[in-house]
């Protein structure tokens, strides 16, 4: 293929992970560009199957801005509930200052308000005369200071309230943003639903099936081989090379293998290259292990598809997601959630696809796991 034949290799040198970021970035848009130039270079596909993709990431678009959202509104929801409880402190405080003043208003209207000049025209001795003057200088500098006080707690009650109010406003938008979004995501489901329901109509025969599965297989191959010339190379991470993992490493999903390596497909034409997980739409898709993000994006038969590199030729590639959490770039630890399970691609139910290469050849993923 033209293609993979134009990408010139990467230089080996050892780079730091700065370094390895720096050149990524670089080829960032030749990675992103590959999915549209093999499609393009492969077969010829429907207008059904070309509009299901348009559908399937629109609706990853709409579940991103959901989960943003949702965020957000959990997070708008605990402001309130941190000012309401601050509202409660002032009030508190505001009580307290007012209680105080009102005690020393009342002192003041006992002793009157002439009393200190009674003290200083009487008898007494200097020392004496000198501590009562001293003590009502002080009352009078603590009403002043508690007055002052109190006014200050008003102005913040008042800047409380209307931050409890702003709050409020924001808190019903974006609730009615989530609502909005949750219509979308349905009508993108029903458009989905009906593409599928199309491309199966119009499969005619198992041959046109087995075709097509035949020119997914090679889409997908052809991409982890461009990707492998095209990547900067990758430095080492802080941990035992992929190769030591053999039964180590976790299933990136809970869920039975309903289809395993090496199994026939399409009436034995063809064997399946990965893993199919059975495991509920929505559910966690984990990393295997540490490594970066090289692909993240849509493909034909994989739907959205993250294809994550581990160092010495080793990949592990995650298909038919519902929606997509990490980029071109990004680095990952085991166990960190990268995707959800879906059914994109156009799958009838959910579950995951999961491979393991080895400079770009399917092994058996089971080896790994425990």
């Amino acid at each position: 293929m033209c293609l993979i034949c134009a990408l010139v290799p990467m230089v080996n040198a050892e780079p730091t992970r700065a370094q390895a970021n720096a050149e990524l970035e670089q080829v960032r848009g030749r990675i992103e560009g590959l999915r549209k130039e093999i499609e393009d270079d492969g077969r010829r596909r429907s207008r059904a199957e070309k509009a299901l993709a348009k559908v399937e990431q629109e609706e990853q678009k709409a579940r991103r801005e959901l989960a943003q959202t949702r965020k957000q509104l959990d997070a708008t929801r605990t402001r309130q509930g941190e000012l309401e409880q601050q509202l409660i402190r002032q009030e508190s405080d505001l009580e307290t200052e007012r209680a105080a003043l009102g005690q020393q208003l009342r002192v003041a209207y006992i002793n009157g308000s002439e009393e200190w000049m009674r003290v200083a025209l009487s008898q007494q001795d200097p020392s004496s005369l000198g501590r009562r003057m001293a003590y009502y200088g002080y009352m009078s500098r603590q009403r002043s200071s508690t007055i002052a006080n109190l006014r200050l707690l008003l102005l913040e009650l008042e800047k409380t309230r209307k931050y409890i109010e702003r709050e409020a406003r924001d808190l019903l938008k974006l609730e009615s943003d989530t609502s909005n979004q949750l219509e979308e995501i349905a009508d993108t489901r029903g458009e989905r639903a009906r593409l599928v329901a199309k491309i199966n109509k119009d499969i005619a025969s198992k041959d046109t099936e087995i075709n097509r599965l035949q020119a997914q297989a090679k889409d997908l191959s052809e991409l982890v081989a461009a990707l492998a010339r095209v990547l900067p190379a990758m430095p080492n991470v802080d941990a035992e090379p992929f190769a030591g993992q053999t039964s180590q490493l976790r299933w990136p999903v809970k869920g039975k293998v309903i289809k395993r390596f090496g199994q026939s497909r399409a009436d034995g034409r063809l064997k399946w290259q990965g893993v199919l997980l059975d495991a509920p739409a929505g559910s966690n898709v984990r990393a295997v292990y540490h490594g970066r993000v090289v692909f993240s994006d849509w493909l034909d038969g994989m739907g959205l598809l993250i294809i994550i590199e581990h160092g010495d030729g080793y990949m592990s590639l995650y298909g038919h997601n519902q929606d997509l959490l990490k980029e071109v770039g990004d680095w990952v630890a085991p166990d960190e959630t990268v995707a959800h399970v879906g059914d994109s691609g156009g799958r009838a139910a959910a579950g995951l696809y999961f491979e393991i290469r080895k400079n770009g050849e399917p092994v058996n993923p089971g080896k790994w796991m425990h």
